[in-house]
């Protein structure tokens, strides 16, 4: 079993399917050919992992793991899969509090609607804009949005892994009386009618990650954000990727009618954040290991525990790890983007 390639996209693995899944991922270190995931910073090459599998391990694994305890002591359920970035000093006061276990991951999107050309947008409609998210995740940034940003909006969260779907409609649709509606889909094929959406929203979504370049995925992302926008409406868009890839992505963006407006490097605050943010991810950790039985198995257990720990904090930008000195050196910065349809 390799948990980093054999997932389906389509499952919602429960607690008891996961602990066979640890398990057999442990045994298997009795015939592995490879070690795909370096010990020293949690690195995977993109050649050795699925997204797809991935994420369909993360969210199942946030559902069956429930409600841990931050480092302070606050109970939370994991939804927010997002890095995020700490309150930029310029843009005032933050409106997300300091002691909030996921603020991170919840400035991160209150920051997508933080600029002056979009404040203008929502205030000439009365607030009433509609939404289409581009790889939502488990919901939790549009429930923000909906609650908190933007409470007149309507909101439609697309996403490919049905586990983060089902968290969404279990957890957040029912309190948003309709205004929120979780799609499992490719967003890069979505049967949405063309200019639906005042605003696409991107936030840290799995794309546009190839070294300075764009894929044909991104084009096909791209172009399906172009078509679901009405004139005039906004691409937010915020993640931390290769550096060399922002240029050939907004070129690209300008090929297909899409204007830069604005670009705001939050790469600073994102590496404070996580700096910030690691007694957190550590605790949790520490709570989530203890439920998985095959981690308990002599020997091949503990080696594998370990791949797992730095491989998850790599994908978390833990300091130490790859992801995270990325940031740091400036081979990965966190922007946030302001494109509007012609």
């Amino acid at each position: 079993m390799d948990i980093l390639t054999a997932l389906d996209r389509n499952a919602d693995y429960s607690k008891t399917q996961l602990q066979f899944i640890f398990g057999a991922w442990v045994l298997s270190g009795l015939v592995e050919k490879k070690k795909k995931i370096k010990l020293t910073d949690g690195d995977i090459a993109e050649d050795d992992y699925d997204k797809r599998s991935i994420y369909s391990l993360l969210y199942a694994l946030y559902r069956s793991t429930g409600m841990v305890k931050s480092e302070t002591g606050e109970r939370y359920e994991f939804t927010f899969n997002t890095w995020g970035y700490a309150w930029p000093d310029a843009w005032g006061t933050s409106p997300i509090s300091p002691t909030d276990p996921q603020r991170y991951g919840k400035i991160a999107y209150t920051g997508l609607y933080q600029f002056d050309a979009v404040k203008r947008y929502v205030e000439e409609r009365k607030g009433k804009v509609h939404i289409v998210e581009m790889g939502c995740g488990t919901g939790a940034g549009a429930h923000l949005t909906c609650k908190n940003t933007l409470p007149a909006c309507t909101y439609e969260a697309v996403d490919m892994q049905m586990a983060g779907i089902r968290t969404c409609k279990r957890k957040f649709v029912p309190e948003l009386g309709g205004r929120l509606v979780a799609t499992c889909a490719d967003a890069t094929d979505l049967e949405l009618a063309d200019g639906v959406a005042d605003f696409i929203a991107v936030n840290e979504t799995h794309v546009t990650e190839h070294a300075g370049k764009v894929t044909d995925e991104d084009k096909r992302f791209f172009r399906t954000a172009h078509r679901l926008l009405k004139p005039g409406g906004f691409l937010v868009w915020g993640n931390a990727i290769p550096d060399s890839t922002w240029k050939p992505c907004l070129d690209f963006l300008e090929t297909i009618g899409m204007k830069t407006r604005e670009v705001r490097d939050v790469t600073k605050e994102a590496v404070r954040a996580r700096d910030e943010d690691k007694a957190r991810i550590d605790a949790y950790f520490d709570q989530c290991k203890e439920k998985w039985f095959g981690f308990r198995i002599p020997v091949l257990g503990t080696k594998k525990l370990l791949e797992a720990e730095r491989a998850l904090k790599n994908f978390s930008r833990h300091p130490g790890t790859k992801l995270y000195e990325n940031m740091v050196d400036g081979t990965d910065t966190y922007k946030v983007i302001l494109v509007q349809k012609q």
